[in-house]
């Protein structure tokens, strides 16, 4: 399987009818959504089996929505996967909780993720309360009408398994959710759980995509997300959100891609330490994101980096479309 089979609802790749399996058969869209850095791109690659979504320890990586195809014998989920829901100041800022929130509108069930607490005492556990940022975002979901499953992440930073029933029944009292399911997406705990609770709460219905699809997007937008998923991995805490990744080239190859892409910043400064002293970091950034694509699409990949200067892109909507950002608030 890989993301780079890319389909429209209802055809394969070729053109050709989407198999469909014998028997019952459910399906349906699942929006996944919560604030920044709670693990919903890692739940995603967890759920699917592979690094489809850009997933780092840095909070906001995600910018667009993504569909992870999610395909089971007598099981179709079309997971959407979504920025964090924050309070949103700049352009790009607001074009990411657009992104969300307009994800979570048509779907046929919400995950709803959040971080499982650090308790080290049930008396702390039993005191334990979700915070106005986290019950802000619940509000805004519950506006939309669809039944939520919420998805307890990191549930191994808890010490003792038995804490988390008071917080689950802290979460209670704000809604009354279809589910509520503890997990670690890296240990892969409770994934089987969670499986069965999103399965049997989907209508009766085809398969959209062809099962050996991973994702709705195509392999220039999923080299593009792991240049920038690399820019994490190798910059300081605050720079790669000043970052865009914009492919300027793909060509498919008998046995290999060649892809050419620029990394433009906002500022001439940037672009020295993007590069880095005699080129080292730029180097570093286009060997591990060359990996990444390799690993994902099956094949070899040659890939060529630039830098360019693109003054204050993130702070105007139209320099956020040149980028392949558009502001849900712009026009």
């Amino acid at each position: 399987m890989t993301a780079a089979n890319h389909s429209t609802p209802g055809q394969s790749g070729d053109g050709s009818p989407i198999p469909q399996p014998e028997g019952e058969h459910r399906s349906g869209f699942v929006a996944i959504c919560g604030r920044p850095n709670v693990g919903k791109s890692t739940l995603l690659n967890a759920l699917l089996g592979q690094p489809v979504a850009v997933a780092t320890a840095h909070p906001q990586t995600t910018r667009e929505k993504l569909l992870g195809i999610w395909t089971r014998p007598a099981a179709q989920v079309v997971l959407v996967d979504t920025p964090g829901i924050h309070r949103a100041r700049s352009a790009l800022n607001r074009f990411m909780v657009g992104q969300a929130m307009g994800a979570a509108r048509d779907v046929d069930l919400v995950l709803l993720l959040a971080d499982c607490p650090r308790l080290a005492t049930a008396e702390a556990a039993q005191k334990w309360q979700p915070g106005p940022v986290a019950l802000e975002g619940l509000e805004a979901l519950v506006g939309l009408g669809h039944p939520i499953v919420l998805v307890l992440t990191k549930a191994d930073l808890l010490g003792d398994p038995a804490l988390v029933l008071p917080v689950i029944d802290a979460w209670n009292k704000h809604h009354d959710f279809a589910a509520i399911v503890p997990v670690s997406a890296i240990g892969g705990r409770g994934l089987d759980v969670l499986e069965d609770e999103v399965v049997r709460r989907l209508p009766m219905g085809p398969r959209y995509y062809d099962p050996e699809q991973l994702s709705d997007r195509g392999s220039r937008w999923h080299a593009a997300e792991l240049v920038r998923g690399e820019l994490f991995s190798h910059l300081g805490q605050e720079l790669p959100y000043s970052c865009a990744v914009v492919v300027t080239s793909f060509k498919e190859e008998r046995t290999m891609d060649r892809i050419g892409a620029t990394i433009h910043v906002e500022r001439d400064s940037q672009k020295g330490i993007v590069i880095g002293k005699g080129g080292r970091v730029i180097k570093a950034i286009g060997i591990g994101a060359r990996r990444q694509i390799e690993a994902l699409t099956g094949r070899q990949c040659d890939l060529r980096l630039s830098v360019a200067v693109a003054r204050d892109w993130t702070k105007h909507p139209e320099r956020l479309a040149k980028m392949g950002y558009e502001d849900p608030e712009a026009g």
